[in-house]
């Protein structure tokens, strides 16, 4: 009973602290200049993909867990499409991706990428002799390189492309005063989002379900909750660049992390990870692409009522990845 209680009390502190961290945000956006797609893509991507990092770590360096390490980013690559296709049935009347831009596509792009390359290394790196240098994988280094070319291409994008002016909402707040405070709910999101699965692994050792079917989704959704808030919270104050820029950022960083989890693991983290990751990339790489397909479609209306064609779709693929998975008898990250 204990359990349920922190599990709900963390929820709610993250469902406060998300939504704060949403508002200022958009607030420092509108003191820098900046659109709400870089703050989504850029800021809001490494403070709710933090616990992913020290989750990494934890297992890799720690652990010593390669499949644990991998799972836990791969599988919040998944479920961040998930929480693209909620978007898509929360925002009304028009299907969400009619309203993305050019901004989102290009993260959405620079997502997929990245999983496929990380894809690739799963399948070279144990397929072949496994390319290290100092004992971290070459494609390790790869993919962390990549980040590095996509956070610079979202950079000059975003200068090509500055934000409108808009009427300003918050004069009331000085630029020091928002730092202040977007860095006090960062922390705060953290912290809960670093507590939270390993009091949702509590909870469920304590149901009996363990790492089965039941307690994987529960550890899913417990390490991507910080990023679902945030994304429904910008959602609500209209920030659809902010919104799918969160989500599709997250990604990329979480690609990024599979150096940083490399540097602690005793050897090439790919090459000895398992071959059944390659799966939940490749679903994710498919929900990913039909979320880009959306965007370049922009249909003016849901086909299923609140539903669009792409919610469906990414919904039906999550469903079916599940199913596999749980056939195999695997884990959702």
């Amino acid at each position: 009973m204990i359990s349920w209680l922190y599990f709900l009390a963390l929820i709610a502190v993250i469902v406060l602290a998300g939504t704060k961290l949403s508002r200022y945000g958009d607030a420092l956006g509108e003191k820098m200049g900046l659109s709400g797609s870089w703050i989504g893509v850029v800021l809001l991507a490494a403070v709710t993909s933090l616990p992913e990092m020290f989750a990494g770590i934890s297992a890799a360096g720690l652990v010593r867990q390669a499949d644990l390490a991998l799972g836990n980013l791969f599988g919040a690559c998944v479920m961040n499409m998930v929480v693209v296709g909620i978007l898509g049935v929360l925002h009304h009347p028009e299907p969400i991706h009619h309203k993305a831009g050019q901004e989102q596509a290009l993260s959405a792009s620079l997502a997929l990428t990245a999983l496929a390359i990380a894809g690739l290394g799963l399948v070279v790196s144990r397929k072949l002799v496994p390319v290290s240098l100092f004992d971290i994988g070459l494609f390790a280094v790869a993919i962390f390189a990549f980040y590095l070319v996509a956070q610079r291409l979202i950079f000059l994008f975003e200068k090509r492309h500055p934000a409108a002016p808009e009427e300003p909402h918050y004069r009331h707040w000085t630029t020091k005063a928002v730092l202040v405070r977007f860095s006090a709910a960062a922390l705060v999101i953290v912290a809960a989002g670093i507590a939270l699965p390993y009091v949702a692994d509590r909870l469920a050792q304590e149901m009996g379900w363990g790492r089965s079917f039941v307690g994987s989704i529960l550890m899913s959704l417990a390490t991507t909750s910080p990023e679902m808030v945030v994304s429904i919270s910008a959602l609500r104050m209209g920030q659809v660049g902010m919104a799918l820029g969160n989500l599709y950022g997250s990604c990329i960083f979480n690609m990024g992390l599979i150096f940083v989890d490399d540097l602690v693991y005793p050897g090439s983290i790919l090459g000895d990870a398992s071959g059944t990751h390659l799966f939940t990339v490749m679903l994710a790489v498919s929900m990913m692409a039909v979320s880009l397909t959306g965007m370049m479609f922009r249909a003016e209306r849901k086909g299923l009522r609140r539903f669009s064609w792409d919610s469906l779709i990414i919904f039906g693929l999550y469903l079916l990845g599940a199913a596999v998975i749980f056939r195999m008898g695997l884990t959702l990250g």
